[in-house]
């Protein structure tokens, strides 16, 4: 009897420690690199994400990242995974500060605010976490 409640209190532990991928997506105005200098880009925001997510969840990991559409575009996209395998059950919420940290560095480092417009479109980076199943 003994043995079956240690048994069944690691199956609990072990459910709430899962490892879990998520894919996070970038996205903000982009444009042209010739008439938009300076607008947000997606990938330099992806960029910084994965610095604050070194930082905030070093468990992590990190893959597949990809965007932006030509050589002489500012992206307008980009996405990665990341897998959180042992970072434990608050590896969500810890992941989401970290892309909200390194989306909001982008954001300020081209001065854009909320309710920013650029050709009719918001001006600031968004971002998205969805978890893969």
């Amino acid at each position: 009897m003994k043995k079956s409640l240690i048994l069944i209190a690691l199956g609990l532990f072990s459910a709430g420690a899962s490892a879990a991928t998520y894919e996070v997506s970038i996205t903000g105005p982009g444009g042209h690199s010739n008439g938009n200098y300076g607008n947000t880009n997606a990938v330099h925001a992806g960029s910084r994400a994965v610095l604050q997510i070194e930082k905030l969840l070093p468990c992590a990991s990190m893959s597949s990242f990809k965007g932006g559409a030509t050589v002489n575009a500012i992206a307008a996209d980009a996405a990665f995974l990341v897998n959180t395998d042992g970072c434990g059950a608050n590896a969500l919420e810890t992941l989401t500060q970290a892309v909200k940290a390194g989306v909001d560095l982008e954001n300020n480092f081209r001065g854009v605010k909320l309710g920013d417009m650029v050709r009719g479109f918001p001006a600031d980076i968004k971002f998205s976490i969805k978890e893969l199943k």
